[in-house]
């Protein structure tokens, strides 16, 4: 007999987060060390993993440069008991009293439509060259490429049996200049507001939160970063100019299928004004570690008519710091309006009616939110990690209309690592989603619509190298 999906209690869920918040906010408070080495971002002199690293490494000198190859073999078996935005990497569950119908005629509440994946597409690989032995008074240049095969999905129509051939998709491509406590980087990275993400295996491809709380994107971009170190204290200073790409799949800000880029620009491109986005963080030693808390702002523009512009803008925090030598704490929280080219406002940046263009109104969806992270080592070796937190992003009622419903997105997770050798992980993730939406009568906000709630379990095993 079917039940109904298990749904946390977020009153509970915030509170605990407000007194690990407190918490850890008093330990950096308390702290008598100065500030220390900032932590690593994708741009870091190493790669960043899903999960934890292995120790060794698979690189190689050829002539001045030091080459790497890295990557993650990963494979996840993941079973739901609703059906969820995104699949294989959900989003949220999809609201009642959507039904599914079969073949036969017969149909089924999503909430009682059950889902089993396999899949391996969300495995990472990169190179990385950097200068064998760098210089301490000139520009040492470097560069990175990382990709995935969470790209298009071609079906076989030659010998169609159902078989889909993943293809691969560029996730980071830069080059970086330093010299002493400054950095200079061009091309595709993470957005300089939103460096953190929750670990997961089961969200390579996507990371885990997004449109729940989680800002992220990578976009191309050129960022200038310096470091000013106090003795062993240091701050970091970041400052870009990114694409500016909105994608709003509500205002059809979508290039078509087969387009080049340069053939279809966005509502951002016609501005032609890029990105602002700027960060600020500090770090200090704790507790035979370091922490770590940044302040960042966005700011963008998009023409969606001759004369029409609409803003974007973001205040964000993030943080990781640790409680114990083997407990850490962190996250990200934001605030701002028309997020959606971070998939904030549950990938709703403008409300427009009537249904399909020619729009007579616009209304920027303003949002809030974050997530937050408790990661315990479990052992010394670091071979058993147990990790959980939960996250939201909570769009404004007051600005929704009909069409873009979506009032409140929320979700918690605990996953528990365990490293087999050095390079295999074998991991176990649970995940419950609590998706809400408003009804409208005309453009008039009644309260409450639709909602979803499921659970996912996610089984991973991952080769890492």
């Amino acid at each position: 007999m079917y039940q109904r999906p298990l749904f946390l209690n977020w009153t509970r869920i915030r509170a605990a987060l407000r007194v690990m918040t407190i918490a850890a906010l008093a330990a950096l408070a308390a702290s008598p060390h100065a500030w220390g080495q900032d932590y690593p971002q994708s741009s870091s002199e190493e790669p960043a993993y899903p999960g934890i690293p292995p120790q060794s490494k698979l690189e190689t000198t050829i002539g001045s440069q030091q080459l790497r190859f890295y990557g993650t073999v990963l494979l996840n078996i993941s079973a739901s008991d609703s059906v969820e935005v995104g699949q294989e990497v959900p989003l949220w569950a999809l609201p009642g009293p959507n039904n599914v119908t079969f073949p036969d005629g017969t149909s089924q509440r999503a909430g009682n439509t059950h889902d089993l994946i396999f899949t391996a597409r969300q495995s990472v690989f990169g190179f990385q060259l950097k200068p064998a032995n760098p210089s301490q008074n000139m520009w040492n240049t470097s560069g990175t490429l990382e990709f995935d095969f969470f790209g298009a999905r071609p079906v076989d129509t030659l010998q169609p049996q159902g078989r889909v051939l993943n293809q691969p998709r560029l996730r980071l491509g830069y080059l970086q200049v330093e010299r002493g406590d400054w950095k200079i980087v061009a091309g595709q990275d993470r957005y300089i507001i939103a460096p953190l993400d929750p670990v997961s295996l089961s969200h390579v491809g996507i990371p885990l939160g997004a449109a729940a709380g989680n800002l992220w994107g990578w976009q191309p971009q050129v960022r200038v970063e310096m470091k000013h170190p106090m003795g062993s204290a240091s701050t970091l200073l970041q400052f870009g100019i990114l694409r500016p790409q909105f994608s709003d799949p509500r205002l059809g800000d979508l290039p078509s299928a087969g387009i080049l880029d340069s053939t279809a620009s966005g509502f951002g491109e016609r501005n032609t004004q890029p990105f602002y986005q700027a960060r600020l963080s500090a770090t200090l030693p704790m507790v035979g570690s370091t922490g770590t808390v940044g302040v960042g702002a966005h700011y963008g523009r998009e023409r969606v008519g001759v004369n029409r512009r609409l803003d974007s803008w973001a205040f964000a925090f993030d943080y990781s710091v640790p409680l114990h030598s083997r407990v850490r704490f962190r996250g990200e929280g934001f605030l701002g309006s028309n997020l959606v080219p971070f998939q904030g406002g549950i990938l709703q940046g403008v409300a427009a009616v009537p249904a399909a263009a020619p729009f007579t109104t616009f209304r920027k969806i303003g949002a809030g939110g974050g997530w937050a992270e408790l990661i315990v080592k479990l052992t010394q070796d670091n071979k058993n990690v147990f990790y959980v937190g939960a996250g939201t992003d909570d769009p404004r009622d007051r600005h929704l209309l009909p069409n873009s419903t979506r009032a409140k997105n929320s979700f918690g997770w605990a996953s528990y690592f365990h490293k087999v050798t050095d390079n295999v992980t074998a991991a176990f993730e649970w995940s419950n989603w609590d998706f809400k939406t408003d009804s409208f009568a005309g453009v008039v906000n009644v309260g409450r619509g639709p909602t979803g709630r499921g659970n996912v379990f996610n089984l991973s095993l991952a080769y890492q190298f």
